[in-house]
């Protein structure tokens, strides 16, 4: 197989300057990734002025783009700013690592973000789907050794998809918090009949850190009525396959049910990268 080199790598940030140097970007060298093939996305221009001071002080030359505030939204631009069918690998500010699963447990990945997004798109490609993803817990009793297609949930801290894909944009979606994910990964399921999951890894994060592009889930009473909201409309579209609970912090999240239409085993997928 060759390696799907092509793809563009965009990574939303905001006022988390200090995390993207000290994490992210340290996490993408790591995986041995083309850092001239970064774009990073904030929310205004005072944010870019303090986003270029601190890369160049670092010795970093990433082009930063003025996009729009909030995930939602941010994640609409990037999926405009680039011509139409660019695949794109999406990264959030604050991933400290990537692990993948060893027996029950996790250890640090020895794969390349070129070998790990070639597998994502390669999937994708051969049964139809457009959005990949990993697994959103770091845990290795629950993580599998396979990459599944179905209906998974896709994380957007870590994910591959195509510029300009008509299931990520429209104008009825909801753009509040972690349900942009959630709609994400059903609108695409519904369109395509499937998304993409490299169930065997797992990126290291603090989900819902201080400052990032998510605060409003955690944030005041107000707000976290309106996350509850947009979740309860989006499982409202999608009544055979979503519905809404409370988790851990009286947070209201989306469980889904789960579909499978196939499931192919790592080995065979990473050898075929190498």
């Amino acid at each position: 197989m060759t390696n799907k080199t092509e793809f563009q790598i965009a990574i939303p940030s905001y006022k988390r300057h200090n995390l993207l140097v000290q994490q992210t970007i340290p996490t993408l060298e790591n995986l041995k990734a083309n850092l001239d093939k970064v774009t990073i996305f904030v929310a205004s221009s005072q944010e870019k002025l303090i986003y270029d001071t601190t890369l160049e002080a670092l010795g970093y030359n990433l082009e930063v783009v003025v996009g729009v505030p909030g995930i939602g939204p941010q994640r609409q631009f990037i999926n405009a700013y680039y011509p139409e069918g660019t695949r794109i690998f999406s990264m959030d500010d604050d991933v400290s690592g990537v692990f993948e699963k060893d027996g029950e447990n996790c250890r640090l990945t020895e794969m390349t973000l070129n070998e790990i997004v070639s597998i994502g798109y390669r999937v994708c490609e051969d049964h139809g789907a457009k959005i990949w993803g990993i697994n959103a817990v770091l845990n290795g009793f629950f993580m599998k050794d396979t990459a599944t297609v179905g209906l998974r949930y896709v994380c957007g801290i870590f994910h591959g998809g195509y510029a300009q894909d008509p299931a990520l944009i429209a104008p009825d979606r909801s753009l509040i918090s972690s349900g942009e994910d959630f709609e994400n990964t059903l609108r695409s399921y519904e369109m395509y009949g499937g998304v993409v999951r490299l169930d065997w890894l797992a990126p290291k994060t603090k989900y819902f850190n201080n400052g990032g592009i998510q605060e409003a889930v955690g944030g005041k009473e107000a707000r976290r009525l309106d996350h509850a909201k947009a979740l309860e409309e989006i499982c409202g579209r999608y009544p055979d396959l979503a519905k809404t609970y409370i988790k851990a912090g009286d947070v209201t999240n989306i469980r889904l049910k789960r579909q499978t239409s196939a499931k192919i085993n790592k080995e065979e997928l990473v050898c075929l990268t190498q």
